[in-house]
């Protein structure tokens, strides 16, 4: 199978899972303890995985703006490596402790588990990048989006603040 085209769904499975979080994720935070997950609203979450789709269909999608072919697929295996962690953490995690359904374990595990790792680890077998490389990435992927996540939650409490909405 071609691998640009196997790395072209990855945003869209990434926009896929985000939707099924978004639909279910401030009914669900309202009910989890918050050293899991603190309560969000639909909109502030919304305007979050929004940010964060984007920028995924970016990294994947605006290859002619990287220096280098190996740049490229290291940014891609880094984003690889978030949906790949986000898998299991939160969402194997909040449903293994909670013993619940958990908005986004769906898409994780059917569609973004096999997914990124496939890509992974054609990336690796190609010999785009080494095994180290594809390591690191997924590492230093994990890392920023953990970072974005905090971010993009804290752009969307501030739009989502700034909308003057009746309805809650």
């Amino acid at each position: 199978m071609n691998l640009d085209f196997i790395i072209s769904l990855l945003p869209f499975a990434f926009a896929l899972h985000n939707l099924e979080e978004a639909l279910g994720m401030e009914k669900w935070t309202k009910f989890t303890p918050s050293f899991i997950h603190r309560p969000f609203t639909t909109r502030q979450f919304g305007i979050a995985v929004l940010l964060f789709t984007v920028l995924g269909f970016i990294v994947v999608f605006a290859k002619g703006l990287y220096k280098t072919e190996e740049l490229y697929y290291m940014f891609v295996s880094g984003f690889a490596g978030i949906l790949l962690l986000n898998v299991f953490i939160p969402h194997l995690v909040a449903v293994i402790y909670m013993k619940k359904y958990a908005p986004g374990i769906i898409s994780a595990l059917l569609v973004n588990l096999p997914l990124s790792a496939f890509v992974l680890t054609k990336i690796k077998n190609a010999g785009l990048l080494t095994t180290k490389q594809v390591f690191l990435s997924v590492i230093t992927g994990g890392v920023i989006g953990v970072v974005l996540t905090f971010g993009f939650l804290k752009i969307g409490a501030i739009i989502g603040a700034k909308r003057n909405d009746p309805v809650k």
